[in-house]
């Protein structure tokens, strides 16, 4: 008799969760999203997950590690994409570990692929560094590339010029239209 209740009870919860579900579908209609859903019109919602202060690090085959820390991020689970606000994100160089700062960012990695949109400064240990106004990281070939305006400094040298191509991998750089401020050796010794 009691399992007879159980059973009952159990189906009669099956039943009004049921009924609550085909209510929230009918009131809601298709293409419109409760608060915090995705936004695009047509589309089927992909799992994603929220993620909060975060740090993360991808270990490649090859031995590289890339590690990104942001204060949020939103990670799409089924395209393998990535978007943070509070960036930063650390790569393997030759001359120590390059990191780059940037106010958001859009990784894709199944291609390997990180966006600046808004920018964003990067350093190596060795004493250069870069300043853009968007760019494009390619982790497989170790390229920052930022089209339009870009500041490029190292030791005694700054350069302003656009379009800077940063193979952080090989520590070469190359900026169209450059323009360059060259610093004594007494004037760096100072400062240095």
């Amino acid at each position: 008799m009691t399992r007879r209740r159980v059973v009952s009870f159990a189906a009669l919860l099956a039943v009004l969760g049921g009924i609550a579900l085909l209510f929230a579908i009918s009131v809601k209609g298709p293409g419109q999203q409760g608060p915090g859903e995705p936004s695009d019109a047509g589309s089927q919602a992909e799992p994603e997950v929220i993620l909060r202060d975060m740090v993360m690090r991808e270990v490649r085959k090859e031995g590289a590690q890339y590690r990104l820390s942001s204060e949020q991020a939103t990670y799409l689970l089924l395209a393998g994409k990535l978007s943070a606000t509070g960036v930063t994100l650390e790569l393997p160089g030759t001359s120590g570990e390059v990191v780059v700062r940037a106010p958001k960012a859009s990784w894709d990695m199944q291609n390997r692929q990180i966006f600046l949109p808004e920018g964003g400064s990067a350093e190596n240990g060795a004493g250069w560094s870069a300043a853009v106004a968007a760019a494009n990281l390619s982790l497989p070939e170790r390229i920052l590339t930022a089209p339009g305006m870009a500041r490029f400094s190292g030791p005694g040298l700054s350069v302003v010029g656009d379009n800077l191509v940063w193979r952080w991998g090989e520590g070469k750089v190359a900026l169209e239209l450059p323009k360059t401020r060259l610093e004594s050796v007494r004037t760096f010794r100072r400062g240095g």
